[in-house]
């Protein structure tokens, strides 16, 4: 859906000589918009990063398209929305900024990525398997492939409050109060045994450092204290406290409402696109649709509180 709806324009005296009025145009069913009359590379004033950040908090996602950024451009403006967490997948930091990790299906000789290349093949919300998950993630697109004159490579993004809020009551009710447990590892066997895990394995040190944790299956935004639902069918392994079967059967009910396409924005990539996205507000999706076709990004991810 692109409903294509300019939503809100800064006042005429914001706008100097040679610089665009900025403006938000809504993109998708509730979520996902564009931010428009923003130049990051630029930098930002305290009034025009405020409108940013405004959009990201009602919107869940924005794209700001057309953007030249070097990677230390990316990092400061990531750099004002939080504390950045360098990933523990270090060797695929983009050198000279390890804050910035590489996602990317671009070989080198010896046959391995330059990057993570299986990242989002499930739906998921970024570091849900840490105890103080990722708030934001800033995703910025240096090589998006194409076939044929079509785009290929998509994020499909749902909103966690819509689909909560669409709940029926007893469903609600049922889950109140209910906490699961998000895995890393459980992830990565999850991955492997459908065939598509394409990283490079973990240590035993780096599995040492990434316990199984358990989360609300219903966390209230900080910001915005909308209610949203936070399983992920890539990393939630079990509804705490249910036997095996009635927590898979409760999780697949909640998955089937996260996926439902009423609550998607399905962004179409551009080079020089800078998305920001709030991990408490969405889920996302990766479409792998272009094989080898060369797709590169750079991602930045900001710490985020406990959830609650």
């Amino acid at each position: 859906m692109d409903s294509s709806i300019t939503l809100r324009h800064s006042p005429p005296s914001d706008t100097g000589a040679g610089r665009p009025e900025r403006e938000v145009v809504l993109k998708g069913p509730g979520i996902g918009a564009e931010v428009r009359g923003v130049d990051v590379a630029r930098g930002l004033d305290d009034e025009a990063f405020e409108f940013v950040r405004n959009a990201l908090h009602e919107y869940s996602v924005i794209v700001l398209r057309d953007q030249d950024l070097a990677p230390a451009e990316q990092t400061a403006f990531t750099k004002r929305l939080g504390e950045m967490r360098v990933s523990f997948y270090n060797r695929y930091g983009v050198p000279g900024h390890p804050e910035l990790s590489v996602v990317s299906n671009i070989r080198k000789e010896d046959g391995e990525a330059i990057g993570i290349a299986d990242a989002g093949m499930l739906w998921h919300t970024d570091a849900s398997y840490l105890k103080t998950p990722d708030m934001y993630t800033v995703l910025y697109g240096l090589q998006i492939p194409q076939r044929d004159g079509q785009v290929l490579g998509d994020t499909v993004f749902t909103s966690a409050w819509r689909a909560y809020e669409a709940l029926p009551e007893a469903m609600k009710k049922r889950i109140a109060g209910l906490r699961a447990t998000h895995s890393f590892i459980h992830h990565l066997d999850k991955k492997k045994r459908a065939g598509n895990l394409k990283r490079a394995p973990l240590t035993e040190a780096q599995k040492a450092e990434l316990p199984d944790v358990d989360h609300p299956i219903v966390r209230t935004h900080p910001v915005n204290g909308r209610p949203c639902l936070f399983v992920t069918e890539g990393h939630t392994s079990a509804v705490v406290g249910l036997p095996e079967d009635e927590s898979d059967a409760l999780l697949e009910a909640l998955w089937t409402q996260l996926k439902n396409p009423a609550f998607h924005y399905r962004h179409s990539w551009r080079k020089g696109d800078l998305i920001v996205w709030d991990n408490c507000a969405v889920h996302h999706l990766a479409v792998f649709d272009y094989g080898d076709i060369p797709r590169r990004l750079h991602r930045a991810g900001i710490l985020g509180p406990e959830p609650f």
